[in-house]
Parts: C-alpha cells; structure tokens; sequence
C-alpha cells in the first residue's frame, strides 16, 4: 500500500513537469514541486504525533474461561495539539483471542484523554503474563509509519467458569447420584432457628427474612444452628503425567472444571470448602500462597474467588502421586468431611488410602477422568487397569464416579455401580 502511494506521487509530479514543458506552464512547476514536498510534510506530522502522549493499560479485574472480556488502553494528551490516526497493537497469550482482526483507528483530542477497549475472548483458564504493547501513528497520507514501544507488563487471571452439571447418571440397582452427593455434601446442616442477621456477601438468597428487610431497609438473613459444620475436601490430583489431551480438551481441564462447579454448588448451599492439591513444583510465590489459602476450609463469595483463583493455576507438574496427597491429607481433614478426589490414573494405592477415610467415618467420591476418552497417543501407562482401579474404589466403600470427555465439552459423570457395565468390555470375534 506504501509502495502504491509513493508510485502515484512520484507519477503524478513526473506528469506535471511534462505538461509544464509541454505548454510552457510555470505554475505548474511549482505545483510539481509542492506534490515532492508534500510526504516529507505529511513525515514530521506522523513523527511529532506521538510526542507528549502517555499510554497505560487496564486488564479486567476478573476473567472468565469461555467469556468475552475487554482489554483497555488508555491514551492521556498533555499537549494542546490534537492527534490523529493513532492505533494500538499488542501480541496477546495464546487462548486470549482479539474479536477483530485489525486494531482500530483513534484521534486524541487536545489535553483530552481517550479509552481505546479491545475486545476478547479467554478461551482457557490459566494465568497469563501480559507483556507490553505498541503505539503507532500514520502520517496525514498514510506513507509512513512511526511505532513506540510501551513497556506495561501484567497478570490476568482467567478463571474456571463454573457450569451446570447433568444429574449425574446412575448404573446397576445402586441409587447413589448426584443429588444422593449433594445430600452427602449437607450433611449436618442445622434446622434449629438461631436468630436473623445482617445480609453478608455469600449467603443464600433463600435465607432472607423479607420482614426484617422490609422494616429495616437492610437486606437480612435467617440463621440456623449447625451442629454439625458442613465441609468439603476436594483433592485434585496433579502429578506429572497425568495430563492426557490437547488444548481444552484434556483430563486436567476436566478434572478443574468439575471442581469449579462443584465448589460453587457446595459453597452456595453453605458449605464449607477446600482444595488439597500438591505445590512442590511451583517456583511462583503468589501461586503457591493462593494454593496454601485453599487449602484452609472457607465459606462465602470471597473464599469461593479464593478457590477459583486456584484452580486457574494449577498445572500437572507435581511429583507427588494422588495416594500420597491423599495420606498427607488424611489427619488435616476435618471430622464429618465429605472428601471429593479427582484423578486420571488408575492407582490401586490411592484406592488403599481412600479406604483409610471411609474406615473413620468419611464419605469419600472418587471421580476418575478417564484418558482413554481423550483423543491423546501419549497416553500415560498405568499400573492398574481401570477396572481393577474402580473395583478397588467399591470395595473401599467409596463412590465412584467415571467422567469422560463429551463431544460438546460437557460435564457428565456416570456413578459406577457395575464396573462391567462402567468399562467397555472386548468383544469375541
């Protein structure tokens, strides 16, 4: 395009100097010459365009995997010289994708100060560090091009969305499913009428006593004895290896996306919620201190974020296998905790393990991400079969549940009651 523009000009005062020799024209001599003169003009209004203009960015304060976001640059003129024809250009991390192809044009007004939002989708939920970006302003003909550098780095973290979940189907005569779980998951939560209270963020919308919110004017709430603290331990499996897919569509994001859910769902019923994972391999301090806060039980919207912000940073990059989490965590779980283990490889010792929580009292679901569902050839060799795997789980008194990749992406656990029926069997030829 630069190029073509150069051609025209230089073509168009090469034609005016021969018609001026042709007819004896003089002015258009001058005209010739002001056609030469006019990109190197058009050259110091695009180099002084970006003199006395400051740039920063803003990222969204939260993130959400699968939803749009804006990213916004902000352009402050000190000057008293409107400018023109500005854009922005940044080299975004992958699975954070512009909507529009191009970055827009702008004008800075004089001592005026412009927002420039970009439009996004977070395709996948992690933390991405976001470098600086550059500023570029086109002279008045569009010839030339001046670009500065802006150093602004960021953390954007993109969370899990949490997502509805199908009533989980159940197999053989057995009538564990989900709602059986979420049963499990309020066992112990209080009916004695304790008082009524000020509304705090995180509490069930279900709970408000619309009498006392009327006379007051304050959201309030009705709160119950519990005699019995509702907990959940969810333990996520992270060792290295584990991770079976491509993108999206691996057994990791599975496994994270049904913990999201599950927190959320837990947590708005009003239980209380932690995440066991292993943090050996993180050299991140801020990882690792979000790691240790999950780890602590927590009710409310604030631990919930807390919990998300977690999951968003997990990697399989732990050397630490599933059955030795599990054992740390053994003593560290409360008394009356349901504990939720998440898992893609079918290790017969964390079944032994799981059967330590069962035998003081615990209720223990067990979700194995199975890796032959996802489309991967470096599957990660197993010690046991699955169906050895689940059929320990059984006989542990633990609740199986088997969580395959779904063409759509969705979350359908199936409750293992039958582990003929769970693992496809060969068929004799």
């Amino acid at each position: 395009m630069q190029s073509s523009k150069w051609v025209t000009l230089m073509f168009g005062a090469l034609c005016l100097v021969l018609v001026a020799a042709a007819v004896n024209a003089q002015h258009l001599y001058y005209m010739a010459a002001i056609l030469l003169v006019l990109p190197g003009v058009s050259y110091a209004l695009g180099w002084f365009a970006l003199r006395g203009l400051e740039f920063r960015r803003e990222l969204p304060a939260t993130a959400w995997q699968g939803e749009q976001g804006e990213i916004v640059y902000v352009v402050h003129n000190r000057s008293q010289v409107s400018r023109y024809f500005l854009s922005v250009h940044a080299s975004l991390p992958p699975w954070i994708e512009p909507l529009e192809p191009e970055a827009p044009l702008f004008n800075v007004g004089a001592g005026e100060t412009t927002r420039i939002p970009v439009a996004v989708r977070f395709e996948r939920r992690g933390v991405y560090r976001v470098k600086g970006f550059e500023a570029t302003a086109m002279d008045p003909l569009g010839v030339f091009a001046f670009t500065r550098k802006i150093p602004c780095e960021g953390e954007l973290v993109v969370y899990p969305t949490p997502e509805p979940m199908r009533t989980m189907s159940m197999t053989g005569e057995g009538r564990y499913g989900w709602q059986e779980m979420m049963t499990t998951l309020n066992r112990g939560h209080g009916v004695d009428f304790h008082g009524v209270r000020e509304y705090t963020p995180g509490d069930s919308l279900r709970r408000i006593h619309w009498r006392q919110t009327a006379r007051t004017g304050k959201m309030s709430v009705i709160e119950f004895e519990e005699p019995e603290a509702v907990s959940v331990a969810i333990v996520l499996d992270l060792q290295r290896g584990t991770e079976v897919g491509e993108g999206k569509e691996t057994t990791l994001e599975y496994s994270v996306r049904f913990a999201a859910s599950l927190a959320y769902l837990a947590i708005t019923q009003g239980a209380s919620v932690q995440l066991i994972t292993s943090t050996d391999a993180s050299r991140d301090p801020t990882t690792e201190s979000v790691l240790r806060a999950a780890a602590l039980p927590g009710r409310g919207q604030t631990h919930l974020f807390t919990l998300l912000d977690a999951l968003a940073r997990v990697q399989a990059e732990s050397l630490l296998p599933a059955a030795e989490l599990a054992l740390q965590a053994l003593h560290a779980v409360p008394r009356g905790t349901t504990v939720v283990v998440l898992t893609a490889r079918a290790d017969h010792r964390l079944a032994e393990t799981l059967g330590q929580y069962t035998l003081n009292g615990a209720s223990v679901v067990a979700v194995y991400v199975d890796p032959d569902s996802f489309n991967d050839r470096s599957t990660p060799a197993r010690h046991h079969s699955p169906a050895e795997f689940l059929t320990a789980l059984l006989a542990a008194g633990v609740h199986p549940f088997l969580l395959s990749r779904h063409p759509e992406g969705q979350l359908i656990p199936e409750a293992v009651q039958d582990v003929h029926y769970a693992i496809p069997q060969p068929v004799a030829s």
